[in-house]
């Protein structure tokens, strides 16, 4: 009889802290409801095959190859997603010192776009760590770098405030509940951000003691500030000027919608993927009109809300 297995693992958005996390600010994140899901099902051979469907069914990855294939370190090396899931395999591997791995079947299905900067890699991190048995932080910064923020999301609960600590992470889960959600939601730029590319604007030197100070605060700031607008709008707005003045890019309001007349924050990596705005229906539909259609509600998407 084959064995079969199910894992899963949370999708993320990034509140406070980004760039800076990486330089061991505390940062506030919030896991997902919308998962990625790994199903795998032993085989009685070698045989190994891999297959990964987007959100909307679409079989966006596939290969079929054999366990002598995946221990030479280079299954198909012509394919960069192959490769990597190689070298993931491989990592994961290692650090689990596993020699005896037999033939497998594995599925992937996602409950969000692979493209929309919701944790597609992190949370493959997470699912092969589970499968394997290995720390999915090491796994994390050996094959992606970063800070970990989105692999502390991929398995919590709630909310958690994150340091990277120096790779020796902490993560603290917290009540993130705003009495405010109605008037929070999620807008999709539809623009990917690469993260690595990203990290690279963020210039350390310009991380003044004070403003190390201000940004290890802010994850407190948001959780006191979450039963009250115009603190939330406030603390929104002011990360966004910090960010701004270590990055050297002006936040985004200012650079799309100078005349919206609620807050809006940049999610992670700015330039991309989703921003987190305030504001009624009419708010709502200032995007829409924009053009900016996928916009997420706060009790639609973040877990334990």
């Amino acid at each position: 009889m084959k064995v079969k297995k199910q894992f899963k693992a949370h999708g993320k958005f990034l509140i406070t802290g980004e760039y800076a996390v990486l330089d061991n600010v505390p940062a506030l994140a919030i896991p997902l409801k919308l998962n990625q899901y790994l199903e795998i099902t032993y085989r009685d051979d070698q045989e190994i095959t891999w297959s990964s469907y987007n959100n909307d069914g679409e079989l966006w990855f596939h290969v079929k190859t054999n366990v002598n294939d995946l221990y030479s370190d280079c299954v198909n090396c012509d394919n960069p997603i192959t490769f990597k899931l190689s070298e993931i395999l491989n990592t994961a591997l290692h650090l689990t010192s596993n020699n005896s791995l037999r033939g497998f079947d594995v599925v992937m299905k996602l409950d969000f776009d692979r493209e929309s900067g919701m944790g597609t890699s992190s949370t493959l991190i997470c699912l092969i760590s589970q499968w394997l048995g290995c720390d999915p932080y090491q796994l994390q910064f050996k094959c992606f770098g970063g800070s970990g923020y989105d692999i502390a999301c991929a398995q919590a609960n709630s909310a958690v405030v994150y340091n990277y600590n120096d790779g020796e992470p902490i993560a603290q889960e917290v009540d993130f509940t705003p009495s405010i959600k109605n008037q929070i939601f999620f807008v999709y730029l539809n623009r990917k951000q690469n993260s690595r590319d990203s990290i690279a604007q963020f210039n350390v030197d310009l991380l003044t003691e004070d403003l190390r100070l201000e940004l290890s605060n802010m994850p407190e700031l948001f959780l006191e500030a979450s039963n009250d607008i115009s603190k939330f709008n406030r603390a929104m707005t002011r990360h966004e000027e910090i960010i701004a003045s270590l990055i050297g890019m002006r936040p985004v309001k200012e650079q799309l919608f100078s005349d919206f007349n609620g807050a809006i924050k940049s999610l992670g990596g700015w330039g991309g993927d989703f921003i987190m705005a305030t504001g009624d229906a009419a708010a709502r539909q200032y995007f829409i009109n924009k053009g900016y259609a996928t916009i997420h509600e706060w009790d639609d998407v973040v877990l334990n809300s």
